[in-house]
């Protein structure tokens, strides 16, 4: 699959530098609330979650590969509580 740029933000605003985790992969960090990283296209979950591993924050959207997609120019994907 092809790679994306996305930054995951929540609706409220909040969770800046939360780890962020891709389709319940709990043992990879994919990315951090508020900052760009890569992801694979094709639908993906995203989540935050709390120390026990229960989501927080999610939402489950597919991932394009727009041509301007760049570090600079992420997809922006918005978490709802979960």
């Amino acid at each position: 699959m092809a790679l994306s740029w996305v930054k995951v933000v929540r609706s409220d605003g909040g969770g800046a530098g939360q780890n962020v985790y891709v389709d319940e992969n709990y043992a990879d960090v994919a990315g951090v609330v508020g900052m760009p990283f890569r992801t694979s296209t094709g639908q993906n979950t995203f989540e935050t979650v709390d120390a026990d591993l229960n989501p927080m924050w999610a939402t489950t959207v597919v991932i394009g590969k727009p041509a301007d997609n760049s570090k600079s120019n992420p997809l922006l994907v918005t978490l709802e509580p979960a």
